[in-house]
């Protein structure tokens, strides 16, 4: 069984001038929550938007038995698709015909693989993660509405397991003892990109062992959500460390997380808001909402430049941000 693992760092002396992006996480997402500046923590709270979808035409069951198989490997992608079959639980992933194209839904290997690190479900640190193209069956799951039935369909799979967690002592049983040998069941996480050019997918979490231990969950099937980068305009000045911006997002957006970071000493300062949306978002309309992000404490850290009063605000890059952190992704061409 993997051990989870806690670790502790020296943090070096900051810069005073110089500050670290300040992220704020939205209550109810799970990207880690995180705020440095000028080497001081920080914490803070941000209101989520309320989540809507297209409405689904309907829930569809699926009944193929599942074949007994090998579970996900690194070994089992090659050449931008799967070469053997993999299955976990109720998922399988099967080799698709041999074929001249390198395109698959609209898709090269590369653009599947930047949907992939996109979505919500995979971000943080991961062992493993895998990407290509196969046919998917799926049994003994009720998918989410609107979703085609998964029978053998062609789509672009990735698949991410493994990493370390930072768990209490008392939850995990000794590395390799009998009851941890015995009990534990890797879980995996497969987004399902069947829609044509990435408008269409969902996230299969197979039945296994919490990474802290504990009764086995899953497996669960949802509909994906990708993180966005969308664009703002400052509406407010600077206020105790803070400005208000104005960004526009799909009406079926979420908050996901907001950031600001720059140097004291020259006012500038590079902000971002990301959002996850529904990857089948047609149907929503572009809104208008607005939100805090903190420049810098308040007040000033000891040792700090004088507060710029008019901060020069640059804008991040938009579009898919990335949330999966893996050495690479396998299966490439």
């Amino acid at each position: 069984m993997p051990s989870c693992l806690s670790k502790s760092m020296k943090i070096p002396a900051p810069d005073p001038t110089v500050t670290s992006a300040a992220v704020t996480h939205v209550p109810g997402t799970s990207r880690p929550s995180r705020t440095l500046v000028a080497g001081v923590a920080l914490g803070a709270a941000a209101l989520g938007l309320a989540a809507c979808g297209p409405a689904g035409a309907g829930v569809a069951h699926v009944t193929s038995p599942a074949v007994s198989a090998p579970s996900p490997s690194a070994s089992a992608v090659a050449g931008g698709r799967y070469t053997t079959i993999v299955a976990m639980s109720g998922l399988q992933v099967s080799p698709p015909a041999t074929s001249a194209t390198s395109e698959h839904l609209g898709l090269t290997w590369a653009q599947a693989a930047t949907v992939f690190a996109a979505t919500s479900a995979v971000q943080g640190s991961h062992a493993q993660a895998i990407l290509g193209y196969g046919l998917v069956t799926l049994s003994g799951s009720t998918l989410p509405g609107g979703t085609p039935p998964l029978d053998r369909r062609g789509a672009w799979v990735g698949i991410t397991w493994g990493g370390a967690t930072s768990c209490p002592a008392a939850t995990v049983p000794p590395r390799g003892s009998s009851s941890s040998r015995a009990s534990y069941r890797q879980i995996f996480t497969a987004v399902v990109i069947y829609g044509q050019g990435g408008d269409g997918a969902i996230v299969y979490t197979s039945r296994g062992t919490p990474p802290c231990g504990g009764q086995m969950t899953g497996p669960t099937v949802t509909p994906a959500r990708e993180v966005l980068s969308v664009p703002w305009q400052q509406t407010t000045s600077l206020h105790n460390g803070s400005v208000r911006v104005a960004y526009q997002a799909p009406s079926c957006a979420t908050l996901f997380s907001t950031a600001g970071g720059g140097n004291m000493g020259t006012g500038k300062f590079t902000l971002t808001v990301e959002v996850t949306v529904p990857f089948d978002r047609a149907s929503c309309r572009t809104t208008t909402d607005t939100t805090s992000i903190r420049l810098f404490p308040s007040p000033a850290p000891p040792g700090a430049p004088a507060v710029p009063s008019h901060p020069t605000l640059g804008h991040g890059p938009t579009g898919p941000v990335s949330v999966l952190e893996a050495g690479r992704i396998a299966g490439g061409p």
